[in-house]
């Protein structure tokens, strides 16, 4: 654990600390409100968190249901683990491991400006992203109104991370149902 250094970069929420596992200081971690459900493997990659101004090594992670279970240096007693419950557990953007070409971190996508692929129209900005068992659904919001796009390669046409901009076309009367 340090507390003198603090991440270089942005910090993305990982979760949130709900309880306490056993007598050496695991944590249960659920998934953070709006964000993807934290992998264990991004997690072990990472090899530090932060949570409240403090960094803490990671020495395991695993799945446990719906819950990661993380133990962390530095924490070694229920005692010290209770102290956590309640709070974020965060890591630092540039310290993800690469994802193959065309797969995104949510993170990466949020808040990014999406156009229409036939004009160049701005449609809004992706605002949340949800998980379904077929395929994710982009949530696009724009003054007020909401846009709800299937994250399928026939829909989603570009991701310019670089210039910071998503490319869709929506399917057929998508559009025309939303002028209503």
């Amino acid at each position: 654990m340090s507390e003198g250094r603090g991440f270089p970069g942005r910090l993305i929420g990982l979760g949130r600390i709900t309880a306490v596992q056993g007598l050496r200081g695991a944590l249960k971690i659920g998934a953070a409100p709006g964000a993807e459900p934290a992998d264990p493997g991004v997690i072990a990659a990472l090899g530090e968190v932060e949570i409240e101004g403090r960094h803490y090594q990671v020495r395991a992670v695993a799945r446990q249901k719906r819950h990661l279970l993380l133990s962390l240096e530095g924490i070694n007693t229920r005692e010290q683990a209770e102290l956590l419950v309640g709070r974020e557990v965060r890591g630092e953007a540039g310290r993800f491991p690469p994802l193959p070409p065309g797969e995104y971190y949510w993170f990466q996508l949020l808040g990014l400006p999406v156009r229409h692929a036939a004009d160049q129209s701005p449609l809004g900005r992706l605002a949340e992203i949800i998980p379904t068992p077929g395929h994710d659904v982009y949530v696009v919001r724009r003054e007020g109104r909401e846009l709800l796009l299937p994250a399928v390669e026939e829909v989603i046409l570009e991701i310019n991370l670089q210039e910071g901009w998503i490319k869709v076309l929506p399917p057929p009367g998508l559009m025309d149902a939303d002028a209503d």
